[in-house]
């Protein structure tokens, strides 16, 4: 499973970060792991496993 974040820091800057995993959990908190700091999480996506 993958989960991608829309991620927005301090200045109001986007950026995306990714993380894959065995299950949904897993993923999302090795994405968020993956947020640098003073940033947060705005759109948390998951990509269609059928395309």
């Amino acid at each position: 499973m993958e989960v991608d974040l829309t991620v927005e820091d301090a200045q109001g800057e986007m950026t995306h970060v990714s993380a894959a995993g065995p299950d949904y959990d897993t993923a999302l908190a090795a994405a968020k792991a993956k947020i640098p700091e003073g940033s947060r999480a705005i759109v948390i996506r998951v990509p269609d496993r059928e395309a």
